[in-house]
């Protein structure tokens, strides 16, 4: 327990070196992050809206401190502003140092953490959050069995390893409910085992850092933690199924619906869509030689998830996640996840990875704490499968947006909207780039109907109250 209590001092130690050794004009202030107002949305300590776009760079520890350094400005670049790492109970780091002493989780390897402390210093330098996952739900089962207070006891350290950095979250548990062999409801005692993790971690950092947990798929966090006090946002996990209802398994927009509505209000995101390049649903049928997830399959999560109501929305990519190295054969995803394909050097730039920016540009280039999901606003059947239609609009009616995954014309009820007239632009996922605007009377329905259509040809269409005079959508403020 010496080292335990030792080690506890050590994290700020670690991260105030790294600071210390960054060039001053390179480090970011990164604003820690709460919940909205209207209990929806995430907003930064200043009150400014933050949309969450996350990568899952759970093995991240896997990577040398350049290598660590490459991947994180290659995000910065594309736009994603969280990277949910997952430290974790036996796997080594890059230079085979494990996170605990003989697995003893009251014995942590200072060799190993220190890795995780600077790349929690080294985020910081390139503006980006971290949500730290201390464990996954299985490793939970293998460090503490039932014992809840030694549970409490590993939360709390962790906790205060981590509780200064203004742009650390956290993940409770990554498929919490895989310390049940993924059955539904885990049992009583194993809930507070994972309870007390989360408890400890709040008793560190005493609120001021956002907690959230991720389940197995196809789930989210409210079935068995919406009540408890310490979550303050959902996340889901819809799954590596590039059309869910096709496996018999709700799709994200109706899981982020069902969580949306639920009481107490909490904001809600998909924490784990389909990575790009996955197998489609490899982990139902087994098959790694099915069709792999493309671009038009991880946009289509995004604007499904964030037009249901989602405060923001994590990509993944399939080579990315585990850091795949042809030196280093062990690192490849395996059955049944499928065998990864590319070098993580090159999938960092897939072109899902490229396109992600444009969802939260879109978002931010309107005001976003006022954002609803407005399913009414679509005349007529919304469309099932890969043809699902998706509305959301101001709360005041001065601008909405309608995704089209495939190109096909909508009909829309123009009376949810304000104004006499309304700006109408086409927007490409795909580029981020708006058509020119035109003007049409908000009376009545009207059909819209996008400039291309078939397979990947997805579209949003954005109606603006004329006499708003919003700038193009997805425009960066100046």
């Amino acid at each position: 327990m010496l080292q335990g209590r030792l080690g506890a001092l050590l994290p700020m130690l670690c991260i105030c070196a790294a600071g210390a050794q960054t060039d001053r004009d390179e480090v970011r202030t990164v604003s820690p992050l709460r919940v909205s107002e209207n209990r929806r949305f995430l907003v930064t300590e200043e009150g400014r809206p933050f949309f969450w776009l996350g990568d899952t760079a759970w093995r991240l520890s896997v990577l040398a401190p350049d290598e660590v350094e490459a991947y994180l400005d290659n995000r910065a670049r594309h736009a994603f502003n969280v990277i949910q790492v997952h430290p974790g109970f036996e796997y080594p780091d890059y230079a085979g140092n494990r996170p605990f002493l003989e697995n003893d989780p009251d014995r942590p390897n200072e060799a190993f953490w220190a890795h995780i402390d600077d790349i929690v210093a080294k985020a910081r330098t390139h503006g980006l959050h971290v949500a730290l996952v201390p464990m996954w739900g299985q490793e939970y089962g293998k460090a503490f069995g039932a014992d809840a207070e030694r549970a409490r006891r590993f939360g709390r350290w962790i906790g205060g390893r981590y509780a200064g950095p203004s742009h650390v979250l956290w993940v409770a548990s990554g498929e919490y409910d895989a310390i049940n062999g993924f059955r539904l409801p885990i049992s009583a005692g194993q809930k507070a085992v994972i309870n007390a993790a989360a408890e400890g971690l709040r008793d560190s950092h005493h609120g001021t850092q956002l907690m959230t947990i991720h389940p197995g798929a196809a789930r989210t966090s409210s079935l068995d933690f919406h009540t408890d006090g310490w979550l303050d946002f959902n996340m889901l996990q819809s799954g590596h199924m590039i059309d869910c209802e096709a496996y018999w398994q709700p799709e994200n927009h109706a899981l982020i619906a069902h969580d949306y509505a639920l009481q107490p209000t909490k904001p809600v995101l998909d924490g784990e869509p389909i990575y790009e390049d996955t197998p489609d649903g490899v982990w139902a049928v087994q098959n790694t030689d099915g069709l792999r997830a493309n671009g038009a399959a991880v946009r289509r999560k995004a604007y499904w998830a964030v037009f249901a109501g989602a405060c923001g929305h994590t990509y993944g990519h399939n080579d990315v996640y585990p850091f795949c190295d042809p030196a280093h054969p062990e690192r490849s995803s395996r059955l049944p996840q499928g065998p990864g394909r590319h070098d993580w050097r090159t999938a960092i730039d897939a072109e899902g990875a490229t396109q992600m920016k444009h969802v939260r540009f879109l978002m931010e280039s309107r005001p976003l704490l006022d954002r609803l999901p407005d399913p009414s606003l679509v005349v007529g059947s919304p469309g099932g499968g890969l043809d699902h239609v998706v509305a959301t609009r101001a709360a005041d009616g001065t601008y909405a947006m309608v995704y089209s995954p495939r190109g096909k014309p909508v009909t829309l009820a123009l009376d949810r909207l304000s104004g006499d007239r309304l700006s109408v632009w086409w927007y490409d996922p795909r580029t981020g780039a708006a058509t020119p605007a035109r003007e049409c009377e908000r009376h009545g329905e009207r059909e819209f109907a996008p400039p291309t259509s078939g397979d990947g040809q997805d579209w949003v269409l954005v109606l603006d109250d004329a006499a708003r005079d919003y700038p193009a959508p997805g425009a960066r403020p100046q």
